[in-house]
């Protein structure tokens, strides 16, 4: 997800899509969508955490408790699972008065590009999705000055543990299916089979330095 300004006539990055995404669906928004969701609180920084349900491949299994987590950290949390039929002009209204926003790496993810600069994006990657990660969601979310952070689950963390084990190479080498040897059989795998259990332990940390760089964005006057 970027943008190639050598690629067309007038030289555009990524900046100036955000820029246009704020004309496009800032205009009157309190107006009509009002009633869709709360007033940003002013005493904490509100977290959106993304998920996806169903057999879809990389859902966040104890998102539920990920949820308390980040609520005892000192976060307001909205939990969001984006649908089809979804208006873009809701999630927009979401994102945009949100401080952070957590969420295993996915499409669901292109909602970054309605965080406002400075927001943090907290994304969880999953076995062999390192280099897509970054370079779909991490790399884009850096162009348009959103905070980015990095949550690799370890293998234990993986549904796929349970059925390949701890010695099998789709567990032990992921890296090594990216790239060339992406095939059609491996991305059904790390994509659609694969899904996540964090460490709740280990992912507080995170939902700490998140909840830290938010706070600051309070004092800031972003609320």
């Amino acid at each position: 997800m970027t943008i190639d300004p050598k690629l067309i006539p007038n030289p555009k990055t990524l900046t100036h899509f955000r820029a246009f995404l704020d004309k496009v669906y800032s205009k009157s928004l309190h107006q009509l969508y009002h009633h869709q969701s709360p007033k940003p609180s002013r005493s904490r920084p509100r977290l959106v955490l993304v998920i996806r349900t169903g057999n879809v491949g990389r859902v966040l299994l104890n998102h539920k408790e990920v949820k308390q987590e980040a609520e005892k950290v000192g976060f307001e949390v909205v939990v969001f699972e984006p649908k089809p039929s979804t208006p873009l002009s809701v999630a927009y209204k979401l994102m945009n008065s949100s401080h952070a926003m957590v969420g295993v790496h996915g499409t669901a993810m292109t909602h970054t590009l309605f965080l406002r600069p400075g927001s943090v994006f907290l994304q969880v990657v999953s076995l062999g999705t390192q280099k897509a990660a970054e370079l779909c969601y991490g790399k884009p979310a850096k162009a348009i000055g959103v905070e980015y952070m990095e949550y690799r689950i370890d293998a234990e963390e993986s549904s796929l543990i349970n059925k390949y084990g701890k010695e099998d190479k789709m567990i032990k080498e992921p890296m090594g299916f990216e790239g060339k040897n992406w095939s059609y059989d491996i991305m059904k795998i790390y994509l659609k089979e694969q899904n996540v259990r964090v460490d709740l332990d280990r992912f507080r940390g995170y939902l700490k330095e998140a909840y830290e760089k938010g706070i600051k964005l309070l004092d800031r006057g972003m609320v």
